[in-house]
């Protein structure tokens, strides 16, 4: 089998293909969306801990809702999940449109929608993670999630190159209508995927304790702990892209514009990134580890870019450190994880990353405001340097192997 068979071998099965076109339509059009609502905020408060506080509240309910969602999808068909959140996430879409072109977004309302957004979001995250596992078989799960991570960048690529195009010739209601026809598509793409095509698995009952259960078993599970610690401390004080990227950009030009060239630079990054290493890339504590590293040292140039260009060149770097280093976590957690858990660990590692917002995007704001949002990078890329040590330390007792 050549490289290029191997690093695409999910496409070869027909339900990954639809599932993967789908989810990149709908990538984009939540890029064209995100990057719509950054520009609204700034451009109508010029304030990053503002910023950091919409961010925040949009990902508090993946905090709190985020372990019933991935019980939720331990127990009902994962497929029939994601069609709820993507016709949910399209009728938000509308009604943000429908405001953006009656004048009437303020930032309390934009706010108020992100909460709820968030709430759609906390249950459409953990069963995006968990589906790809479901319709393809075990030996290509790895292969699939840096698929999907690949997918996942290129729609940050395009998704905030089309905003900005759409955002000057089209205005911001224009994006938002995109992203609910986006959801349109995902729609389609899902009920196109035939049962035949999903892999049974035992739904269970109602297991009692079922939530604590999962915390017992992630505790004792030695890879899946140090995994959850490590990208929990990283999603505190690094992955918090929607706050820093717009911050480091107004650092570095007063164009609007280039809110999206920073984003679309790290994008093009993930890609490369996650292309080269999808057909060999395999999911070891060792790998993890190796790639938090990797990690922090990109932080470390970004923070350190004393230029636009050179800035830019640092974004592409760490958009590729970031995205394997993501995509071995997630890819790690669902093949340690027993199937009938796998719902809940991935719950638990979308809290890690994403669950952190409500602290990390006012910090990362107040912090880029006090001293800039370089200082806030090179913060960051200290802790996260120091957590992988901790957790090399760790892993090489309680799991040698």
């Amino acid at each position: 089998m050549s490289y290029l068979e191997t690093t695409f071998r999910s496409l070869g099965h027909r339900a990954y293909r639809l599932y993967f076109t789908g989810q990149t339509i709908s990538t984009i059009g939540n890029w064209v969306q995100k990057i719509a609502q950054v520009w609204l905020v700034l451009e109508l408060t010029g304030s990053g801990t503002l910023l950091g506080i919409t961010a925040g509240l949009q990902q508090l309910p993946t905090l709190v809702l985020t372990p019933w969602a991935g019980l939720l999808a331990d127990r009902i068909s994962r497929r029939t999940m994601l069609l709820w959140a993507q016709v949910s996430t399209g009728v938000l879409a509308l009604a943000l449109a429908t405001l953006a072109w009656l004048d009437n977004l303020t930032v309390p309302v934009i706010m108020t929608l992100a909460v709820v957004l968030g709430v759609v979001d906390a249950f459409d995250k953990p069963v995006r993670h968990t589906f790809a596992a479901d319709i393809v078989p075990a030996r290509d799960v790895t292969n699939a999630v840096a698929l999907n991570a690949t997918m996942f960048n290129a729609g940050k690529v395009l998704g905030p190159a089309a905003a900005g195009i759409g955002i000057s010739l089209v205005g911001v209601g224009a994006c938002f209508a995109f992203n609910a026809f986006s959801s349109f598509v995902m729609i389609l793409a899902l009920r196109r995927i035939r049962p035949s095509e999903i892999q049974t698995r035992d739904l269970g009952g109602a297991e009692p304790r079922a939530l604590r259960a999962g915390l017992v078993y992630a505790r004792r599970t030695p890879v899946i702990a140090a995994t959850l610690g490590l990208m929990t401390l990283t999603g505190l004080v690094a992955y918090e892209w929607t706050t820093a990227v717009p911050l480091l950009a107004r650092e570095h030009s007063t164009n609007p514009a280039m809110i999206g060239f920073f984003f679309a630079a790290m994008g093009t990054g993930a890609v490369i990134g996650s292309l080269s290493l999808a057909g060999v890339l395999v999911a070891t504590s060792r790998t993890l580890l190796i790639g938090g590293t990797a990690f922090s040292i990109a932080l470390c140039l970004v923070a350190a870019a004393p230029g636009l260009a050179l800035a830019l060149v640092a974004m592409v770097i760490l958009g590729a450190a970031a995205t394997t280093f993501r995509a071995l976590a997630t890819s790690l957690v669902q093949l340690e994880a027993d199937p009938a858990v796998r719902g809940r660990m991935i719950s638990l590692l979308i809290m890690a990353i994403n669950g952190t917002s409500p602290v990390s995007g006012p910090l990362i704001g107040w912090v880029s405001e006090q001293l800039g949002a370089r200082a806030a990078v090179g913060l960051g890329a200290g802790a996260s340097l120091a957590t992988t040590a901790v957790a090399w330390r760790f892993l090489s007792k309680a799991a040698p192997r």
